[in-house]
């Protein structure tokens, strides 16, 4: 009994604090209207990642994990905050293996197609978790993308 109270005041402090004392999923958390997400209309893949796909891509080939790929993106909090886009002065588009970010994302960029645009959101636990890269990104924050694939290979 006494470690349940322990455990509901550190509970408490955490929230009252602005931490989350858990991973969040994003079912858990409200969008901001102008990120336009809709989770009952999107696929929601095994590991809890949610992708939509907002402009279909052309051709056969497809992202498997292991391939090098190019893209622009766009990567959001759940309030609205743009945090990083990839067309912004100074910044460069994603240049890499497919495996070479989170893993959200790695499992959010698997079967697009040149041209693709599509929409991840990615779960806490998949994201950045309780080590996020910077201030602007809170603790077991949801974290929305916006990939456009520009090549595979």
């Amino acid at each position: 009994m006494k470690r349940s109270i322990v455990a509901l005041a550190l509970a408490a402090t955490l929230v009252a604090c602005g931490e989350s004392a858990s991973p969040t999923a994003p079912e858990d958390v409200t969008f901001a209207p102008s990120l336009g997400i809709d989770l009952t209309q999107m696929t929601r893949l095994e590991s809890g990642v949610y992708i939509q796909t907002v402009t279909p891509g052309t051709g056969t080939q497809e992202v498997r994990v292991q391939d090098w790929m190019a893209a622009h993106y766009k990567f959001w909090i759940p309030d609205g905050t743009l945090i990083q886009s990839s067309t912004d002065p100074g910044m460069e588009p994603f240049n890499g293996y497919a495996y070479d970010s989170i893993e959200g994302w790695t499992l959010g960029v698997i079967g697009m197609k040149v041209g693709e645009v599509r929409k991840i959101v990615i779960p806490s636990a998949l994201g950045y978790g309780e080590n996020p890269p910077g201030a602007e990104i809170p603790k077991n924050s949801v974290l929305i993308y916006e990939v456009t694939l520009a090549s595979i290979g």
